[in-house]
């Protein structure tokens, strides 16, 4: 899954505090904390929309993994199991 944003938006400041070691390491090895705050919203937001996917379709999981459980796969029923 991917979320869909504005890439285009203009960026904005904010006012962050971080473990001062943390953010010594990162730019110890030239790492932009702008670009990584980035990947880290859009791997948070992501894992979001995944879990709340999930959760809307729990569901139509369970029904089918009930199914699978009283009646076997379509793979047994034709006998493809490897």
């Amino acid at each position: 899954m991917q979320i869909s944003y504005n890439t285009n938006a203009p960026r904005r400041p904010v006012n962050l505090t971080a473990n001062s070691d943390l953010v010594n390491m990162v730019r110890s090895e030239n790492g932009n904390l702008s670009k990584l705050l980035e990947q880290t919203m859009i791997t948070f937001l992501t894992e979001r929309e995944l879990y709340r996917w999930k959760e809307e379709n729990k569901a139509s999981f369970d029904s089918y993994n009930r199914m699978i459980a009283e009646r076997g796969s379509l793979s047994e029923d034709l006998g493809l199991l490897l």
